[in-house]
């Protein structure tokens, strides 16, 4: 197999780079509506379990807080911000 080089390449690999953020990014959006479908009450987060009119333990609130919302998003954001550094990467390699 041949390895392209040049201009054209270049605007392979931001095509490429363009299309897979696009799609991380899509996903982190996903999840942000997943979250809100699954975890919330007109807008407003409702922790996982809590039967209406009590209040949840601490605990349970710290542990709903991270299991319902915060791990989702930050499994989805770091996984965003790898792809997009990675792109950095490529095209800071491109560019020398």
């Amino acid at each position: 197999m041949t390895v392209r080089r040049g201009h054209a390449h270049g605007r392979d690999f931001d095509q490429l780079h363009r299309d897979e953020i696009t799609v991380a990014m899509n996903w982190v959006i996903r999840i942000c509506q997943d979250v809100v479908r699954d975890h919330s009450h007109k807008t407003v987060w409702v922790p996982t379990g809590t039967p209406a009119g009590t209040t949840p333990t601490m605990d349970h609130l710290i542990d709903s807080a991270r299991t319902d919302v915060l791990n989702k998003l930050r499994r989805q954001i770091d996984g965003a911000e790898a792809i997009i550094g990675n792109a950095e990467h490529e095209r800071a390699k491109r560019q020398r």
